[in-house]
């Protein structure tokens, strides 16, 4: 893959407040206040760089006898502390400039100021007016190199030569920061304008195949589409803390991982409505033909065609057809939790059993207890709240349906995805033995084992934790198949009660009624009490395209209904049961699945789960 050319102008306002006070006919009480106690990160790209005023502890006040003084005795002042921090591999050039506020008065000729920097053995005295005219009153300018930290030290005093029109006057102003990147951020040319958007809550990461994550460079490939090397980021538990590039994050200091879905178009294959069970036909499997792309397909276009809202609108097979999940929210892509979403700080099963709206619980990570027995209120909650700046949400039944169609596709693994069958409800867990069988309420059986030990079930990160992932790899998404049932967000209009059994409207009351809620669920039609009525499915969802559908046998004796696709699990919302879960749970052994799909009121239940979003 090739490196995007793209160089950035950076720019950063630092809130380095400088007064000076002159409150007497004499010069007496003169006063510079250098106020500064945090930290402000510029982020273009992802590329960071620090203005680190944290050091200066409270207000620092300067000045010698409280009048006009001498460089001598200006320099002796107490210093105002300040930092330049490039945590990249590649160098920024940045330069430093002092701007006086609107409400500053006193005169320029009359302030000095000191500027140290020992990276560079820098130490130049003179008067702020040499800097130049205002607004481009250069401090420093320089280039900083990579994963490399410059201090810096200012002092400011009134010169000797202040004059009378000095007195009564106040001065205030910052620091501006300038830079532009020295190097080329990485681009997939594959993915043609649809690579990943970070922001400050994401760090891109590498995870080597032992799980180990380090900091990625943005300017190195640290993801790979066409060799199934999906973007992977964290979100860690202190969003103030420092990583420099290439260094291991340890698991203690991460809260959540996100892998990066790009916006696409797939060739659709399936347009049947289906209102019935027949029979399953395993030969609709196929790899699944996408495009990567920012615009969207139309019917004005040839072999294209605009994505419906309902049916098939003007689609015919074979056509290419903007995926609906890219659309809601107008996005180059999304983020996806890589794991079911994890209770922080459960220690077994029934303590990450809580129905809570507590976002501050939410973890995102392997091996943790899956949070369940949450209603889809609470999920919902929870998950808006999380990192509320970048479009949190709990995960749609077409988001949903937009990993499964990339998982088999040529980017993704492409091939049925292996149970997580660690009865426990750990995330991340893959089957020793792919199941065979399905249902059999729980127990342990040849052809549906399940358990917790090694020999029945291993982590994310081993060769057979790699076969649960949506790509083969360890760059993937998990627990797709099996661990808990997943809630998400697709909703049957045609409930017996509005929300169900949700509690969705005792938290948002407008929910079902005020419009701006409507790009966060997918809505469905269907009043009949059956759950066979797949024919009101969206295209994409993952639910009527995965047709014709049949029954199953069990191991407990009930037949079930089961898509063409694997022999996942379909019963499909009607109006007792409105809301859609996704992926099984262990319990259904093979019949659980990437494209398995059930319903359920939206109330508490100990084998459901549910998905975190982000779409900055």
């Amino acid at each position: 893959m090739e490196k995007g050319n793209k160089r950035k102008l950076l720019k950063l306002v630092g809130v380095l407040l400088v007064l000076v006070a002159i409150i007497e006919v004499s010069f007496a009480y003169f006063l510079v206040n250098l106020n500064g106690t945090k930290k402000y990160v510029l982020t273009v790209n992802s590329l960071r760089i620090y203005l680190d005023e944290s050091k200066n502890v409270g207000d620092i006040v300067s000045g010698s006898k409280n009048i006009p003084v001498t460089d001598k005795e200006g320099k002796e002042t107490t210093p105002y502390l300040f930092s330049i921090v490039n945590e990249e591999n590649f160098p920024v050039t940045y330069t430093i400039y002092l701007d006086e506020d609107d409400d500053s008065t006193t005169p320029i000729y009359g302030l000095r100021y000191n500027l140290t920097m020992n990276e560079e053995s820098i130490d130049k005295t003179e008067g702020i007016e040499d800097l130049g005219t205002k607004g481009n009153r250069v401090l420093h300018s320089t280039t900083i190199p990579g994963n490399t930290t410059y201090n810096y030290t200012l002092k400011i005093w009134l010169g000797l030569n202040a004059g009378n029109d000095c007195k009564g006057t106040k001065y205030s102003g910052h620091l501006r920061i300038e830079g532009e990147q020295n190097g080329e951020v990485y681009q997939d040319t594959v993915l043609n304008g649809t690579d990943p958007v970070l922001t400050d809550n994401l760090i891109p990461v590498k995870i080597e195949s032992d799980g180990v994550v380090r900091r990625a460079s943005l300017y190195d490939e640290w993801y790979n589409y066409e060799n199934k090397l999906w973007a992977n980021a964290i979100v860690l538990e202190d969003k103030t803390k420092e990583v420099k590039v290439e260094e291991v994050i340890p698991e203690s200091d991460i809260q959540s991982y996100f892998v990066w879905i790009p916006k696409y178009s797939y060739q659709l294959w399936n347009l049947e409505e289906y209102s019935s069970i027949t029979n399953m036909d395993s030969s609709k499997i196929h790899t699944i033909p996408i495009r990567f792309g920012t615009e969207n397909t139309t019917d004005a276009k040839e072999g294209e065609c605009t994505t419906p809202t309902s049916g098939n609108g003007n689609c015919k097979v074979y056509d290419y057809m903007t995926h609906p999940a890219f659309l809601s929210f107008d996005s180059t892509g999304f983020w996806v939790g890589k794991f079911e979403s994890g209770y922080k700080g459960a220690t077994s099963i029934e303590t990450a059993q809580v129905n809570s709206s507590d976002s501050t619980k939410l973890q995102i990570k392997p091996d943790v207890y899956s949070w369940r027995n949450i209603t889809v209120g609470n999920a919902f909650k929870v998950s808006y709240d999380y990192l509320r700046n970048d479009e949190s949400h709990m995960m749609k039944n077409t988001e949903w349906g937009a990993v499964a169609y990339l998982q088999h596709s040529e980017y993704g693994s492409s091939v049925n995805v292996e149970i997580n069958n660690n009865n426990a409800y750990k995330t991340g867990y893959a089957s020793v033995i792919s199941p065979t069988l399905g249902y059999n309420a729980g127990a342990s059986i040849p052809g549906n084992l399940n358990g917790t030990t090694p020999d029945v079930t291993l982590s994310y990160n081993t060769k057979f934790g790699y076969k649960a992932s949506t790509t083969g790899n360890i760059t993937g998404i998990y627990d797709m198949s099996g661990g808990a049932w997943e809630y998400v967000t697709g909703y049957n209009i045609d409930a017996n009660t509005v929300g169900g059994s949700s509690e969705l409207t005792s938290i948002y009351g407008d929910f079902f009624t005020n419009s701006r809620w409507e790009k966060y669920y997918d809505q469905y039609s269907n009043a009949e009490v059956d759950a066979s009525k797949y024919q009101t499915g969206l295209l994409g969802d993952a639910t009527r395209e995965m047709g014709p559908f049949g029954t199953v046998k069990d191991p407990d004796g009930s037949s079930r209904y089961r898509t063409s696709w694997y022999g996942d699990l379909a019963h499909f919302v009607y109006p007792v049961n409105p809301w859609f879960g996704r992926g099984g749970v262990w319990i259904y052994g093979v019949a659980s699945g990437v494209f398995a799909f059930g319903s359920s009121s939206g109330r508490v239940s100990t084998i459901f789960s549910f998905r975190v979003v982000l779409t900055p």
